[in-house]
């Protein structure tokens, strides 16, 4: 280093020493997630749910048109011309002679226009009755988004506590095999073993580290996919804080398949599917109906000739169709076919739920059942490797022996993770089918 270069580094650590490091960027603090503050977060600031709520209003809008047309209904019109050329006459010398406009270059006219519908053969009470049916399933729609919403989320949350308890298995492993290779080193040290068991030892702990390597890797997937959800930055770091041990349930089937018949949304929305057949019914027959209503107008204008500056009238208007080309009764058949296919619909959708939450039952219980027997493995696998440590440290056992029974002990560990992740998310999946909170659900007497 030349002298120049030292007189730099040295004023460039007495300016630090004296002005300060610039400091570093704060780490931001990860936003600590609960189920139901995840499960709020989604809804509210979820794009699906949303533009769902925005159907709600929509349809909300749409009653209003269908029943402004039973109001009063006023109009304004108003206009101004300017024209040219205009005729003109001469007169004769005997009457002065001289030329007469025949007309005016500008012409101007307003007026207004009433009309109050006074009977319209029922077409107005179904268009807004079927404006009122748009909105009730508009807002169930909402509704059943809601709890898909509120479903994906749980799911999501579990399976960061999934990733996350198979990483501390992959973790448990790593330590494991590293455990077993000091103790085949200290063994090829003490001459009690041969070079190959602790060549064989290290293999296995660098095999044990991908698989941590692995699962760190899902975990982080897992947040990204929940952050996306919620609409956090992918970069901000958060922090799960899991719900107790799941209590495990004993659904009643029946009693869930009937609860879920009167809460499912898709239900629900099958119905009003009916009754706005049934409405379109109405409407088509009201189509070769007679339509009644009030008019009135008053309309003011320019003078020109011999007319007057203003003009008004009041009366009724009727109107019927008489011939169509048949149009209005094929509108009536398709409203019947409607009507058929709405029913077949409803007994579908009925039938669909109930088959939806008999599977949710069924996987509650395979779920449940798997994970009762995973708690038993994972002791009997801990007692499986502790027996094979003890017969390789006495030299009656073999390296072998103790890499199948931590190969053993890490996959029942696993198995008992999934086991749990497969609880929870069967349960949330059993308490959307039948429409209730998980702690509404009926459970047969134990």
């Amino acid at each position: 280093m030349n002298s120049k270069v030292a007189i730099a580094v040295i004023c460039t650590v007495l300016l630090m020493s004296l002005v300060g490091a610039a400091p570093l960027p704060a780490q931001e603090e990860p936003i600590v997630l609960t189920l139901p503050d995840a499960i709020q977060m989604a809804l509210e600031c979820n794009y699906d749910l949303q533009i769902a709520e925005s159907r709600t209003q929509e349809a909300k809008a749409a009653y209003g048109e269908a029943a402004a047309a039973d109001r009063f209904q006023l109009n304004f019109e108003g206009a101004y011309l300017r024209m040219g050329p205009v005729a003109s006459m001469t007169l004769p010398p005997e009457l002065g002679g001289g030329a007469i406009k025949l007309g005016d270059d500008k012409t101007w006219s307003y007026g207004a226009s009433a009309y109050k519908s006074l009977y319209s053969a029922g077409r107005n009470e179904a268009l807004r009755a079927l404006a009122r049916v748009g909105s009730a399933a508009a807002k169930l729609n909402a509704a059943a988004a809601r709890r898909q919403i509120a479903l994906a989320t749980t799911e999501l949350f579990c399976g960061i506590i999934q990733t996350q308890g198979l990483l501390r298995v992959a973790q448990q492993n790593e330590q494991r095999a590293d455990e077993q290779f000091q103790i085949a080193a200290a063994r090829v040290e003490a001459g009690a073993a041969p070079q190959f068991d602790q060549l064989r030892a290290e293999v296995e702990v660098a095999n044990a580290h991908q698989g941590v390597i692995a699962a760190r890797t899902a975990v982080a997937t897992t947040k990204s996919q929940l952050k996306n959800l919620l609409a956090i930055d992918v970069a901000r770091p958060i922090q799960i804080e899991a719900p107790p041990q799941p209590v495990l349930l004993a659904p009643d089937r029946y009693a869930c398949r009937d609860l879920a018949g009167q809460t499912r949304e898709e239900i629900k929305i099958a119905e009003q599917q009916v009754a706005a057949a049934e409405q379109s019914v109405r409407l088509a027959r009201a189509a070769r109906g007679v339509n009644l209503g009030a008019i009135g107008a008053y309309t003011r204008q320019s003078t020109g000739g011999f007319s007057e500056d203003y003009s008004w009238s009041l009366g009724v208007q009727a109107s019927k169709p008489i011939l169509d080309g048949g149009s209005s009764r094929s509108q009536q058949r398709q409203a019947d076919e409607q009507v058929k296919q709405a029913h077949l619909l409803q007994e579908q959708t009925t039938e669909f739920v109930a088959l939806d939450v008999w599977q949710a039952v069924l996987s509650l219980d395979e779920a449940k059942a798997k994970l009762a027997s995973t708690s038993k493995t994972v002791e009997q696998a801990e007692e499986g490797l502790r027996l094979a440590q003890i017969r390789y440290e006495a030299g009656v056992g073999t390296p072998v022996e103790v890499t199948d029974a931590r190969t053993a002990l890490a996959a029942a560990e696993t198995n008992h993770v999934n086991a749990v992740y497969s609880y929870r998310v069967a349960e949330a999946r059993l308490a959307r089918a039948v429409g209730v909170p998980d702690s509404e659900l009926p459970v047969t007497e134990q």
